[in-house]
């Protein structure tokens, strides 16, 4: 009874640690982004799509670059780049500079899907401020920038 009562409690805390809560945070975030999109009519757009949508500059990156970002191996964000090509989002193409390199770029499509996705964060965001407080929500995010900043 007794282990069960101290696994209890670890799980207790497991789910409000720093790494638990980022994780479900980003989670949540993502499937009401995509859910706000997929209503915009994006409907070939999955909540998977956004690690790489997520890891790509603007001015497009190599899928290499993307994966590093993401913490996950080419080929998995290759599978995903094969996907938003073929949903017409993302452009692949040969880099000039490294004939083994593959660039991904948002296609006229892609552009619009990302400040469309813009304005649905936009309005989550304002939607979040108002559920716990503007200034809670400023300061959560202000911890996470300075967090950021000196992790990185």
């Amino acid at each position: 009874m007794r282990i069960a009562t101290g696994l209890t409690n670890i799980e207790a805390d497991r789910r409000r640690n720093m790494r638990q809560l980022l994780l479900r945070a980003s989670r949540i975030v993502n499937r009401q982004v995509v859910e706000g999109l997929n209503a915009k009519g994006y409907v070939r757009l999955r909540a998977t799509h956004t690690t790489l949508l997520s890891n790509i500059d603007l001015a497009g990156s190599t899928i290499t670059v993307a994966a590093e970002r993401a913490g996950i191996t080419k080929q998995a964000m290759g599978r995903l780049a094969t996907e938003l090509q073929a949903a017409g989002y993302v452009a692949v193409r040969s880099d000039p500079t490294d004939a083994r390199a593959r660039v991904l770029e948002l296609t006229q499509a892609g552009r619009q899907l990302m400040l469309d996705s813009f304005e649905i964060m936009t309005n989550l965001e304002r939607r979040y401020a108002r559920s716990i407080g503007k200034k809670r929500f400023a300061a959560v995010l202000r911890g996470l920038a300075v967090f950021i900043d000196q992790a990185e």
